[in-house]
């Protein structure tokens, strides 16, 4: 074999990070019928339009990752003529490494990446405090004790309208938003939800941080402005827009402009208004 051409050849090889953008498809439970619904009712009316282009699923909001099925997504994609190249939203290492286990390709976006790189610092803050602790010796002295203090941010202000379509994540926190939700929109809190303004999209509060938590029971939403939701939910209990309007009490709420609190007793939700 020529080791001339052998040589030239490995030569124009090389590998280097790239600026590609992909279509991305938000999934909540990361469930094949999730997506196949999602495709059924936004890809397949301009399937042309999409035909044969490659697509990322954005899993972060997915809370049990083992669940995924990975190949059944791909298939799914391919019959409505997409190419699913991976999942992004590993917001952390431990969601990563699942990912990876599994053989599942992560094809995050630089957002995504950034999350993870801050998610992989440390959160804890170690201060040393000074206590007096009475031992029996002839002269009493200071011992220094190390503690962890864990610092909670504060309550999350967001003085702008939502777009149709963004997300709020306010992770161990409150939200409180002066302005307008739009359609489609979607808040989430591990703590309550206040909204001054017009509300279209999805609000969660008192969401579950893990598989292991059922969220914040005692958590509420409070809205002062046009309501006429999609969902609303506490602690996993939730209403979608068709449920309120076959509900007497709440059907007289919908379309109206309310001062209106929203609290969860055992498994119901009960609307208040102020």
């Amino acid at each position: 074999m020529d080791n001339t051409n052998s040589n030239s050849l490995n030569s124009v090889a090389s590998m280097s990070r790239t600026g590609y953008s992909f279509n991305t498809v938000t999934l909540l439970s990361g469930s094949v019928k999730e997506l196949r619904e999602f495709l059924e009712s936004k890809i397949k009316p301009n399937q042309e339009a999409y035909l044969n282009t490659p697509v990322v699923i954005d899993i972060s909001m997915v809370n049990y990752l083992n669940d995924l099925d990975y190949s059944m997504l791909v298939k799914t994609c391919r019959e409505y003529g997409l190419f699913l190249i991976g999942l992004s939203g590993a917001v952390n290492e431990q969601r990563a490494n699942t990912l990876i286990s599994m053989g599942i390709p992560v094809v995050n976006s630089s957002k995504f990446a950034r999350m993870r790189e801050e998610n992989f610092k440390p959160k804890v803050i170690t201060k040393t405090l000074e206590v007096q602790v009475p031992v029996h010796i002839k002269e009493p002295y200071e011992v220094r004790v190390p503690y962890e203090v864990k610092v909670t941010e504060p309550i999350i202000v967001i003085n702008r309208n939502i777009r149709a379509g963004e997300q709020i994540n306010a992770v161990d926190n409150s939200v409180v938003i002066f302005g307008n939700v739009g359609r489609t929109a979607r808040i989430i809190a591990s703590h309550n939800v206040f909204i001054y303004g017009d509300m279209q999209g999805e609000v969660y509060a008192g969401s579950p941080k893990n598989k292991d938590c059922s969220g914040m029971k005692d958590a509420f939403i409070y809205i002062n402005g046009t309501f006429r939701p999609t969902l609303v939910a506490i602690a996993g209990q939730y209403q979608t827009a068709d449920d309120m309007e076959q509900s007497e009490n709440v059907s007289k709420l919908c379309n109206k402009k309310v001062d209106l609190k929203i609290t969860l007793n055992e498994r119901s939700l009960c609307y208040c208004e102020q």
